[in-house]
Protein backbone atom coordinates (compact mmCIF):
# COMPACT_ATOMS: atom_id res chain seq x y z
CA UNK A 1 0.00 0.00 0.00
CA UNK A 2 1.28 3.52 -0.14
CA UNK A 3 1.51 5.76 2.47
CA UNK A 4 3.17 9.12 2.76
CA UNK A 5 6.09 9.51 5.23
CA UNK A 6 8.73 11.19 6.98
CA UNK A 7 11.95 9.32 6.33
CA UNK A 8 14.29 11.82 8.35
CA UNK A 9 12.41 14.43 11.55
CA UNK A 10 11.84 17.68 9.30
CA UNK A 11 12.48 15.92 6.21
CA UNK A 12 9.26 16.39 3.22
CA UNK A 13 7.04 13.76 3.39
CA UNK A 14 7.45 10.79 0.28
CA UNK A 15 5.34 8.33 -1.00
CA UNK A 16 6.71 4.77 0.11
CA UNK A 17 4.85 1.20 -0.48
CA UNK A 18 4.50 -0.05 2.91
CA UNK A 19 3.02 -3.04 4.35
CA UNK A 20 -0.71 -3.49 4.78
CA UNK A 21 -1.78 -3.63 8.64
CA UNK A 22 -3.48 -6.55 9.98
CA UNK A 23 -5.93 -5.70 12.75
CA UNK A 24 -5.37 -6.83 16.25
CA UNK A 25 -7.64 -8.64 18.88
CA UNK A 26 -10.21 -5.04 19.09
CA UNK A 27 -9.27 -3.64 16.04
CA UNK A 28 -10.35 -2.79 12.61
CA UNK A 29 -8.71 -2.17 9.56
CA UNK A 30 -9.90 0.51 7.35
CA UNK A 31 -9.81 1.46 3.98
CA UNK A 32 -8.94 5.33 3.94
CA UNK A 33 -10.64 7.18 1.94
CA UNK A 34 -9.80 10.35 3.63
CA UNK A 35 -7.80 11.82 6.51
CA UNK A 36 -7.40 15.67 7.24
CA UNK A 37 -4.25 17.98 7.92
CA UNK A 38 -4.27 19.41 11.71
CA UNK A 39 -1.35 22.04 13.05
CA UNK A 40 -0.06 18.63 15.42
CA UNK A 41 0.70 16.66 12.25
CA UNK A 42 3.99 19.45 11.27
CA UNK A 43 4.97 19.75 14.49
CA UNK A 44 4.51 15.52 14.59
CA UNK A 45 7.01 15.59 11.18
CA UNK A 46 10.02 17.49 13.19
CA UNK A 47 9.58 14.98 16.53
CA UNK A 48 7.86 18.43 18.18
CA UNK A 49 4.51 16.72 18.78
CA UNK A 50 2.87 15.64 22.02
CA UNK A 51 4.04 12.07 21.96
CA UNK A 52 7.99 11.33 22.18
CA UNK A 53 7.68 7.83 21.17
CA UNK A 54 7.17 8.68 17.32
CA UNK A 55 9.46 6.46 15.57
CA UNK A 56 11.03 6.69 11.84
CA UNK A 57 9.58 6.34 9.13
CA UNK A 58 7.25 8.36 10.59
CA UNK A 59 3.35 8.24 8.65
CA UNK A 60 1.62 11.11 10.45
CA UNK A 61 -2.41 12.11 10.51
CA UNK A 62 -5.04 11.06 13.17
CA UNK A 63 -8.72 11.71 11.35
CA UNK A 64 -9.48 9.02 9.24
CA UNK A 65 -13.03 8.59 7.42
CA UNK A 66 -13.41 5.29 5.44
CA UNK A 67 -14.47 1.61 4.92
CA UNK A 68 -13.95 -1.30 7.23
CA UNK A 69 -11.70 -3.77 5.24
CA UNK A 70 -11.40 -6.25 7.97
CA UNK A 71 -11.77 -6.79 12.03
CA UNK A 72 -9.70 -8.43 14.39
CA UNK A 73 -10.91 -11.04 17.48
CA UNK A 74 -13.61 -9.82 19.00
CA UNK A 75 -14.82 -6.95 17.54
CA UNK A 76 -18.86 -7.09 17.22
CA UNK A 77 -19.87 -3.36 17.17
CA UNK A 78 -18.17 -2.74 13.25
CA UNK A 79 -18.27 -5.00 9.98
CA UNK A 80 -16.52 -5.06 6.73
CA UNK A 81 -18.06 -2.45 4.53
CA UNK A 82 -19.30 0.04 7.90
CA UNK A 83 -18.36 3.72 6.72
CA UNK A 84 -16.72 5.20 9.86
CA UNK A 85 -15.30 7.92 11.35
CA UNK A 86 -12.94 8.99 13.99
CA UNK A 87 -9.89 10.37 15.75
CA UNK A 88 -7.39 7.64 15.80
CA UNK A 89 -5.15 6.57 18.59
CA UNK A 90 -4.25 10.34 19.46
CA UNK A 91 -1.71 11.65 21.03
CA UNK A 92 -0.41 7.76 20.11
CA UNK A 93 1.03 6.97 16.53
CA UNK A 94 -1.21 6.06 14.19
CA UNK A 95 -0.50 7.18 10.46
CA UNK A 96 -3.84 7.94 8.79
CA UNK A 97 -1.88 9.28 5.43
CA UNK A 98 -1.86 6.05 4.19
CA UNK A 99 -4.37 3.65 2.23
CA UNK A 100 -5.04 1.40 5.58
CA UNK A 101 -4.69 1.59 8.82
CA UNK A 102 -5.72 0.05 11.76
CA UNK A 103 -7.87 1.28 14.84
CA UNK A 104 -9.07 0.21 18.10
CA UNK A 105 -13.39 -0.51 16.79
CA UNK A 106 -14.40 1.73 19.84
CA UNK A 107 -12.61 5.18 18.25
CA UNK A 108 -14.81 5.01 15.64
CA UNK A 109 -18.48 5.93 14.84
CA UNK A 110 -20.49 5.57 11.94
CA UNK A 111 -19.78 8.79 9.93
CA UNK A 112 -22.46 11.55 8.91
CA UNK A 113 -24.78 10.44 6.28
CA UNK A 114 -25.18 13.97 4.34
CA UNK A 115 -21.05 14.50 3.58
CA UNK A 116 -18.55 13.26 1.78
CA UNK A 117 -15.35 11.21 3.46
CA UNK A 118 -13.25 14.24 2.77
CA UNK A 119 -16.06 15.90 4.50
CA UNK A 120 -16.31 13.46 7.74
CA UNK A 121 -12.50 13.31 7.31
CA UNK A 122 -12.31 17.11 8.60
CA UNK A 123 -14.50 16.72 11.86
CA UNK A 124 -13.08 14.54 14.27
CA UNK A 125 -9.94 16.02 15.74
CA UNK A 126 -11.23 20.12 15.14
CA UNK A 127 -14.74 19.06 16.24
CA UNK A 128 -13.55 16.94 19.39
CA UNK A 129 -11.21 19.86 20.35
CA UNK A 130 -13.65 22.49 19.75
CA UNK A 131 -16.50 20.12 22.08
CA UNK A 132 -13.83 19.56 24.48
CA UNK A 133 -12.98 23.48 24.87
CA UNK A 134 -16.83 24.53 25.20
CA UNK A 135 -17.01 21.67 27.91
CA UNK A 136 -14.16 23.13 29.48
CA UNK A 137 -15.52 26.95 29.41
CA UNK A 138 -18.95 26.06 30.44
CA UNK A 139 -20.53 26.87 27.29
CA UNK A 140 -24.76 27.04 27.63
CA UNK A 141 -27.32 29.15 26.57
CA UNK A 142 -26.91 32.79 27.36
CA UNK A 143 -23.35 32.74 27.69
CA UNK A 144 -20.94 34.90 25.66
CA UNK A 145 -18.22 33.14 24.30
CA UNK A 146 -15.29 34.66 21.95
CA UNK A 147 -13.85 32.43 19.24
CA UNK A 148 -10.04 33.26 18.35
CA UNK A 149 -8.77 32.04 14.88
CA UNK A 150 -12.87 31.53 13.88
CA UNK A 151 -11.52 30.70 10.59
CA UNK A 152 -9.26 27.83 11.12
CA UNK A 153 -10.20 24.06 11.25
CA UNK A 154 -11.20 24.25 15.03
CA UNK A 155 -12.80 27.69 15.03
CA UNK A 156 -15.12 27.55 12.56
CA UNK A 157 -16.33 24.41 14.01
CA UNK A 158 -16.55 26.17 17.29
CA UNK A 159 -18.63 29.01 16.14
CA UNK A 160 -21.45 26.48 14.93
CA UNK A 161 -20.81 24.12 18.45
CA UNK A 162 -21.61 27.13 20.54
CA UNK A 163 -24.34 28.68 18.82
CA UNK A 164 -26.08 25.06 18.80
CA UNK A 165 -25.21 25.35 22.38
CA UNK A 166 -27.33 28.47 22.74
CA UNK A 167 -24.19 31.05 23.38
CA UNK A 168 -23.76 34.24 21.48
CA UNK A 169 -20.32 34.32 19.56
CA UNK A 170 -17.96 36.64 18.84
CA UNK A 171 -15.86 35.75 16.44
CA UNK A 172 -11.67 36.66 15.62
CA UNK A 173 -10.52 36.66 12.30
CA UNK A 174 -9.65 38.20 8.90
CA UNK A 175 -12.40 40.55 7.73
CA UNK A 176 -11.91 38.49 4.60
CA UNK A 177 -13.79 35.58 6.22
CA UNK A 178 -16.42 37.61 8.46
CA UNK A 179 -18.88 36.87 5.43
CA UNK A 180 -18.80 33.03 6.01
CA UNK A 181 -18.49 32.97 9.95
CA UNK A 182 -21.61 34.55 9.78
CA UNK A 183 -23.52 32.26 7.67
CA UNK A 184 -22.45 29.85 10.28
CA UNK A 185 -23.93 31.79 12.97
CA UNK A 186 -21.15 34.13 14.51
CA UNK A 187 -23.16 36.74 15.66
CA UNK A 188 -20.15 39.20 15.97
CA UNK A 189 -16.82 39.21 13.85
CA UNK A 190 -14.11 41.30 14.60
CA UNK A 191 -10.72 41.96 12.76
CA UNK A 192 -8.13 40.52 15.27
CA UNK A 193 -5.34 42.80 13.74
CA UNK A 194 -6.88 45.40 15.18
CA UNK A 195 -6.04 45.90 18.45
CA UNK A 196 -8.97 48.69 18.89
CA UNK A 197 -11.50 46.69 17.77
CA UNK A 198 -10.69 43.46 19.95
CA UNK A 199 -10.62 45.79 22.81
CA UNK A 200 -13.90 47.30 22.09
CA UNK A 201 -15.50 43.63 22.09
CA UNK A 202 -15.18 44.32 25.95
CA UNK A 203 -15.91 41.96 28.22
CA UNK A 204 -17.25 37.79 27.34
CA UNK A 205 -17.78 34.98 29.87
CA UNK A 206 -16.05 32.71 28.40
CA UNK A 207 -13.27 32.60 25.81
CA UNK A 208 -11.68 29.55 23.14
CA UNK A 209 -7.61 30.96 22.55
CA UNK A 210 -6.65 28.69 19.25
CA UNK A 211 -4.01 30.84 18.55
CA UNK A 212 -1.88 31.11 21.54
CA UNK A 213 1.70 33.06 22.23
CA UNK A 214 1.26 37.35 23.11
CA UNK A 215 -1.99 37.21 21.30
CA UNK A 216 -3.80 34.72 23.44
CA UNK A 217 -2.17 35.95 26.68
CA UNK A 218 -4.60 39.07 25.47
CA UNK A 219 -7.11 37.37 25.45
CA UNK A 220 -7.44 37.24 29.16
CA UNK A 221 -8.32 40.43 29.64
CA UNK A 222 -11.69 39.54 27.50
CA UNK A 223 -12.98 37.28 30.42
CA UNK A 224 -14.64 38.53 32.75
CA UNK A 225 -13.86 37.94 36.58
CA UNK A 226 -15.61 34.28 37.29
CA UNK A 227 -15.14 33.48 33.29
CA UNK A 228 -13.13 31.05 32.14
CA UNK A 229 -10.61 30.55 28.81
CA UNK A 230 -9.90 27.10 27.11
CA UNK A 231 -6.53 27.09 25.11
CA UNK A 232 -5.57 24.44 22.93
CA UNK A 233 -1.63 26.31 22.96
CA UNK A 234 -1.15 26.87 26.51
CA UNK A 235 2.33 25.87 26.25
CA UNK A 236 2.95 28.65 24.20
CA UNK A 237 1.67 31.35 26.92
CA UNK A 238 4.31 31.31 30.15
CA UNK A 239 2.55 31.61 33.37
CA UNK A 240 -0.70 31.28 31.91
CA UNK A 241 -2.54 29.92 35.23
CA UNK A 242 -0.87 32.83 36.88
CA UNK A 243 -2.27 35.28 34.71
CA UNK A 244 -5.72 33.59 34.77
CA UNK A 245 -5.42 33.36 38.63
CA UNK A 246 -4.58 37.60 38.76
CA UNK A 247 -7.85 38.52 36.77
CA UNK A 248 -9.97 36.18 38.79
CA UNK A 249 -10.92 33.62 36.17
CA UNK A 250 -10.15 29.38 34.84
CA UNK A 251 -8.17 28.63 32.41
CA UNK A 252 -8.23 25.02 31.21
CA UNK A 253 -5.24 24.23 28.65
CA UNK A 254 -6.87 21.53 26.45
CA UNK A 255 -5.48 18.24 24.67
CA UNK A 256 -8.45 16.81 22.76
CA UNK A 257 -8.81 12.89 23.44
CA UNK A 258 -11.07 10.40 21.29
CA UNK A 259 -14.51 10.04 21.99
CA UNK A 260 -17.19 8.25 19.74
CA UNK A 261 -20.17 9.33 22.21
CA UNK A 262 -19.55 13.28 20.88
CA UNK A 263 -18.16 12.17 18.10
CA UNK A 264 -22.20 10.43 17.79
CA UNK A 265 -23.88 13.52 18.86
CA UNK A 266 -21.35 15.87 16.13
CA UNK A 267 -22.44 13.58 13.62
CA UNK A 268 -26.18 14.33 14.55
CA UNK A 269 -25.73 17.99 14.13
CA UNK A 270 -23.89 17.70 11.11
CA UNK A 271 -26.81 15.78 9.34
CA UNK A 272 -29.57 17.84 10.98
CA UNK A 273 -27.46 20.79 9.32
CA UNK A 274 -26.90 22.60 12.44
CA UNK A 275 -23.05 22.07 12.13
CA UNK A 276 -21.22 22.03 8.45
CA UNK A 277 -17.14 21.28 7.99
CA UNK A 278 -15.84 23.79 5.50
CA UNK A 279 -13.05 21.92 3.24
CA UNK A 280 -11.15 24.60 1.98
CA UNK A 281 -8.83 22.43 0.07
CA UNK A 282 -8.34 18.79 -1.10
CA UNK A 283 -5.19 16.65 -1.87
CA UNK A 284 -4.38 13.18 -3.23
CA UNK A 285 -1.90 11.34 -1.44
CA UNK A 286 0.43 12.04 -3.23
CA UNK A 287 0.12 15.99 -2.93
CA UNK A 288 0.25 15.63 1.17
CA UNK A 289 3.29 17.54 1.11
CA UNK A 290 1.04 20.50 -0.40
CA UNK A 291 -1.76 19.44 2.07
CA UNK A 292 0.49 21.10 4.81
CA UNK A 293 2.04 24.00 3.28
CA UNK A 294 -2.05 25.06 2.92
CA UNK A 295 -2.65 24.59 5.95
CA UNK A 296 0.59 26.68 7.58
CA UNK A 297 -0.18 29.27 5.36
CA UNK A 298 -3.06 30.12 7.75
CA UNK A 299 -4.66 32.10 4.67
CA UNK A 300 -7.08 29.35 3.40
CA UNK A 301 -10.62 28.96 5.56
CA UNK A 302 -11.44 25.72 7.15
CA UNK A 303 -9.51 22.71 6.32
CA UNK A 304 -7.50 20.64 3.88
CA UNK A 305 -8.23 17.38 3.08
CA UNK A 306 -6.43 14.56 1.57
CA UNK A 307 -8.30 12.27 -0.73
CA UNK A 308 -6.77 8.82 -0.51
CA UNK A 309 -8.43 6.78 -3.42
CA UNK A 310 -7.70 3.20 -2.33
CA UNK A 311 -7.16 0.70 -5.29
CA UNK A 312 -10.22 -2.49 -5.43
CA UNK A 313 -8.13 -5.77 -4.53
CA UNK A 314 -5.09 -3.80 -2.78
Amino acid sequence: MRAARHEQWGSPLEIADVPRPEPAAGEVRIAVRATSVNPVDMHTGRNAGYEQSMRLPCIPGWDVAGVVDAVGYGVTRHGVGDRLYGLAWFPHPAGTYAEYMTVPAYHLVPMPRSVSFAEAASLPMAALTAWQMLDAVGARAGRRILVSGASGGVGHVAVQLAVARGATVTALARPGHHATLRELGAHTCVDYTDPGAVTAIGKVDAALDLVGHDFGASLFDRVTPGGAIALATAWSIKGYRAAAAERGIRAASCLVESDPVALGAIAELVDSGAVRVVVGAEFDLARAADAQRWVTDRRGFGKAAIVVNTPEGA
